[in-house]
């Protein structure tokens, strides 16, 4: 199988795209033409550009296409391995694809999980499905069904009845021994239907993303439990028949979602026999998966109460409420013809990611970071920076906490952006500030946020094990701000 590595939003033309596929121009057009329909590609022309792209020399906008999308879609002879914008010229290598793919496998299984729970029915999602198959197989083991038997002197508990009425005993100081007994098993039912149909399917998914050559690059180990072809148990309807008989008869919430999994990749399976259509795991909207990654890996306290910040809370402020909760909000009065309604709150401000750190030398900061997909140079002039509403709302969240961090005597405020990028350690790339539009701070408020390059891959695994970068990267900028302010 090709495999065809593309950058997310480079600007590609249709030249360009039928050389890598190694396909003529009009199968090109077609295959760019699927992709756009499900959302993956798109055109790229001054509508819709976006400022951090470069243009493709020689092509007009109309002739331009980005991948809007990160992760991978197979086709019969084709693998595409879309990574980051992030990795700018280079192609990620394979140890940085695992990790980004753990999680948007992680992530797609949720999603796939959770939209069985909710009854929902997602189309074009057989990637996930046979993920979510294989991770719960790895937890569980195989599906099956047991039965109860009897064995001849077996280790399991004796059942006396039977081996009284079936065996002749021996006398020993007038007491009966029996030489042979009857003991009670639980044998597991290898000719159980469903059973082998999960072990046929686990089998032709495993055999299917080592064939495309990337179960290495999704963790995979092959699973190789049976011989019989997933074709050869019926048609969709009789399997789903079957499956809804032995939903009925399971109680076992692993087992009942292993059922519903089993049905929802014959559905998908059955469409793509009819229509042969291209198969995709991954995510139109990374910068998602960033923005999450930072709450977790710098441990966002939004959703914490006041009471659980770790420090004591003046008698004013509600312990019992959440630190997002605690923003003022605008407040309109509708005019009613002699005079004004009462007040109404509305949406307010909500920041990315607040944390409560500790610096090296003892300072307690109040963080406020906002995660961006963007790729900045701060070479020469600045390009591709936040634009002016991000640092507008970047130096309002200051305001919003301001009652409360003089209440309780914060040291600093720590005010950034983060980016993604391929560095090994963070890397101050600038700072900005808004003179004459918003008012000079004094101590511990700051008149600048500042940007930093986060080693994407360390806040990543952060991400998949928990959190760990919060308070490292919190010291390293106030350091920073310290030194310049």
């Amino acid at each position: 199988m090709r495999k065809v590595y593309i950058r997310e939003l480079k600007p590609y033309s249709l030249a360009t795209l039928s050389e890598l596929f190694g396909y003529s121009t009009s199968q090109t057009k077609t295959l760019v033409g699927d992709l756009m329909t499900r959302g993956i590609v798109r055109y790229r022309t001054g509508a819709n550009s976006d400022p951090e792209e470069t243009d493709a020399e020689g092509a007009a906008p109309d002739e331009l296409y980005q991948f809007r999308f990160v992760g991978l879609v197979m086709m019969s002879d084709t693998l595409i391995v879309s990574y980051p914008k992030y990795f700018r010229n280079r192609i990620p290598t394979d140890d940085e694809l695992m990790l980004i793919l753990r999680i948007l496998k992680r992530d797609a299984g949720v999603a796939v999980v959770t939209s069985l729970e909710n009854g929902e029915a997602t189309a074009n999602d057989k990637l996930p499905v046979m993920l979510a198959l294989l991770d719960l197989y790895s937890e569980y083991g195989e599906y099956s069904n047991h039965v109860e038997g009897l064995e001849l002197n077996g280790s399991g508990s004796i059942d006396w009845n039977r081996t009284i009425n079936g065996h002749l005993p021996i006398l020993s100081n007038g007491r009966p021994i029996y030489i042979e007994c009857e003991t009670r098993r639980t044998f597991r039912d290898e000719s159980d239907f469903i059973a082998r149909l999960h072990r046929a399917i686990l089998t032709e998914c495993s055999r299917t993303f080592h064939e495309a050559g990337i179960d290495k690059l999704l963790s995979l180990d092959e699973v190789l439990l049976s011989d019989e072809e997933v074709e050869d148990f019926g048609d969709a309807e009789t399997l789903s028949w079957r499956l809804e008989r032995e939903r009925m008869t399971q109680f076992v919430d692993w087992k009942l979602l292993t059922l519903d999994l089993l049905e929802r990749y014959l559905l998908v399976r059955e469409s793509e026999v009819r229509s042969d259509e291209m198969r995709a795991l991954g995510t139109t909207s990374f910068y998602n998966v960033w923005e999450n990654a930072c709450k977790v890996a710098f441990g966002d306290a939004l959703k914490k109460t006041l009471g659980s910040l770790g420090f004591t809370i003046e008698n004013k402020w509600d312990v019992d409420k959440k630190l997002a909760e605690i923003i003022p909000q605008p407040q309109w009065e509708r005019w009613l013809g002699d005079r004004f309604a009462k007040r109404e709150g509305t949406d307010t401000l909500i920041p990315d990611t607040v944390t409560i750190a500790e610096s090296s030398d003892g300072e307690r900061l109040f963080c406020i970071y906002d995660a961006k997909h963007y790729v900045p140079s701060a070479k020469g002039k600045m390009k591709h920076q936040p634009g002016l509403e991000s640092v507008t709302k970047q130096f309002l969240y200051q305001s919003a906490y301001r009652r409360f961090i003089k209440a309780h005597k914060f040291d600093r405020v720590v005010n950034a952006f983060l980016v993604p990028g391929t560095v090994d350690e963070p890397k101050l790339m600038a700072r900005v500030s808004f003179p004459y539009v918003i008012a000079e701070e004094e101590e511990p408020f700051d008149n600048f946020i500042y940007m930093w390059m986060l080693p994407a891959h360390d806040v990543f695994k952060a991400y998949l094990d928990g959190g760990v970068l919060g308070d490292a990267i919190a010291q390293t900028a106030s350091m920073v701000m310290i030194g310049n302010s």
